[in-house]
């Protein structure tokens, strides 16, 4: 029988899908985060708060951020740290922000000064996952082009009508500028001496996903027996959050997890090396990617 993740279940999701209207749907995050600052409370005053207090799933758009989540926030993985999954909202727009006892965090977009913004309140992890920033920016092409959903923010929207219109070459260099502030946002997280934090390659988990997961959630204080490393795996693998995706959009859409998955080394030009190396001049190379 599959599981609950694999499933898609939940009351986060249902209402994700439901609420379509951004106002609304933005009022249901900020409800269920009251739900669970009251819930943080509760575990505080009861002397319950699980001994590593907060968890955060950190890292540039399309670096692996949603796969970050669905693994966190897997039930089985749920039962060990006893954390509630916060839905995701713009942080940086609240940089002081205390986040409640007893919970996961994912989709922190924001530089590591940034970060460190966010008060310590208690013990906590931070999972930050890199990607070769430029396989980063083709996946951010296609997913600004195709297959991601509409944002309801209109300069977004305006930007990704812009790339649309554009000659592939031309589009992706466009992104590129465009992504400049994520790009260096990746930056910070470089060879930063944080005991909180373990950075990650989306690569390398995607090569031997076994090991990576084990070393992943070792950091998070989480040790999982043989059988439910093989749900957890089973259920986070790409095929099934593909299929999970799929199963909510309309029929015909393409999933936020691509088919056609060219790499920078199919579709880059001279002129993309150079945007990105100006931008972020010998990122992928400090990252430990081949040229």
């Amino acid at each position: 029988m599959a599981s609950d993740a694999s499933q898609g279940g939940g009351p986060r999701e249902w209402a994700t899908r439901v609420v379509q209207w951004n106002p609304a749907r933005t009022a249901v995050k900020r409800g269920v985060h009251g739900y669970a600052a009251v819930r943080g409370r509760g575990l505080q005053l009861t002397g319950r708060v699980p001994e590593i207090g907060n968890l955060f799933a950190a890292s540039s758009p399309k670096a692996g951020s949603q796969w970050m989540k669905a693994l966190l926030d897997h039930p089985v993985v749920r039962s060990h740290t006893g954390l509630f999954t916060l839905p995701q909202l713009d942080y940086q727009q609240t940089p002081h922000k205390r986040f409640p006892a007893g919970t996961f965090v994912p989709g922190i977009y924001a530089s590591y000064d940034e970060f460190r913004e966010v008060p310590r309140l208690r013990p906590r992890r931070v999972v930050y996952m890199f990607r070769d920033p430029r396989d980063l920016v083709v996946s951010g092409y296609y997913s600004a082009v195709k297959t991601h959903r509409t944002t309801h923010l209109a300069e977004v929207e305006r930007v990704r009508d812009e790339i649309r219109a554009l000659p592939f070459d031309e589009g992706l260099l466009l992104l590129i500028k465009d992504a400049a502030p994520r790009l260096r946002e990746i930056e910070t997280w470089v060879d930063i001496d944080d005991p909180d934090v373990a950075s990650f390659r989306l690569e390398d988990v995607n090569a031997d996903p076994r090991e990576w997961v084990v070393q992943i959630l070792k950091h998070c204080g989480v040790t999982l027996s043989p059988d439910e490393l093989e749900t957890v795996l089973g259920d986070v693998s790409r095929d099934a959050l593909q299929a999970r995706d799929l199963a909510q959009r309309e029929a015909g859409a393409e999933s936020h997890y691509r088919v056609d998955r060219k790499t920078f080394r199919d579709v880059f030009k001279p002129e993309h090396y150079t945007a990105l190396e100006e931008i972020v001049p010998g990122l992928a190379h400090r990252l430990g990617y081949p040229d």
